[in-house]
């Protein structure tokens, strides 16, 4: 594994393996690239890249408002760095609209796009909740138990109480101010802001069958949008299912990936 920052001051780890597609992993708001652990595990025979969005965990943050662009680039300039040509991109949560940016903007530099937890046509109710949500954590960050509730099963957290400890300390090493910049993004999102029609690459659209942010209908209603993609819905999953129903997450990435 090789670590370290790129000329624009974003944090990454590379798992090399010679003549394979690169896949990269971008996170989701207020997390960072350690959420991959176990898809960096399950990819052992393909090169695998994640990294620190802009204004998280290791990487610089020197904006004032940050924007898809911002992020898009982010993407561009960490694949020159790193001499990559082509690759296969996961986006989580914000990290998915992320994702989608690029591959509407970059469509010849993506060879497959995975879009994973990602909000698309939030009705009334739903926007006014997000921006709901925004505004309470804009004056007091995040209740982290009830965000974990959200984010996973119960029971899962009762067995699995270091995985709780890990994305209980992820949230609170954010800067509160820096959080927001990007918390705003994607709690103010509307889909004009991306173009998913001009998307040309294989993609996949899953999420967890008990989503509540991202839902299965999100979810179907994107693959209408992005010709020729396909939807997968992980049973009993919730917001991080990628680490709680990591056997089956894993099995659906590889039977794409490998199509």
């Amino acid at each position: 594994m090789r670590e370290g920052l790129d000329d624009q001051g974003t944090y990454f780890q590379i798992h090399e393996v010679e003549n394979t597609t690169p896949i990269v992993f971008i996170h989701g708001v207020g997390l960072s690239h350690e959420i991959w652990n176990p898809q960096i595990e399950f990819f052992k025979k393909q090169t695998t890249i994640t990294y620190d969005l802009f204004c998280h965990g290791r990487s610089t943050c020197t904006f004032n408002e940050i924007g898809f662009e911002d992020f898009s680039n982010q993407i561009n300039e960490l694949l020159q760095f790193l001499k990559i040509q082509k690759a296969i991109l996961v986006g989580f949560s914000l990290g998915g609209l992320i994702a989608a940016h690029y591959a509407s903007t970059y469509t010849k530099k993506i060879e497959k796009l995975i879009l994973f937890g990602t909000i698309y046509g939030r009705n009334d109710e739903e926007q006014t909740a997000a921006i709901k949500r925004y505004e309470d954590v804009s004056k007091n960050f995040f209740d982290i138990q009830s965000q974990l509730t959200r984010w996973f099963n119960q029971d899962y957290l009762d067995k699995n109480p270091k995985i709780a400890e890990m994305i209980s300390r992820i949230l609170n090493a954010n800067n509160h101010e820096d959080f927001l910049k990007s918390y705003k993004l994607l709690s103010y999102f509307k889909d004009s802001m991306i173009a998913l029609g001009e998307i040309s690459s294989p993609t996949l659209i899953i999420t967890g069958e008990n989503e509540v942010g991202s839902t299965p209908k999100m979810s179907k209603d994107m693959g209408k949008v992005i010709k020729g993609s396909k939807v997968e819905i992980i049973k009993k999953g919730k917001h991080l299912c990628g680490i709680e129903c990591a056997a089956d997450v894993n099995k659906v990435f590889e039977g794409f990936i490998n199509e």
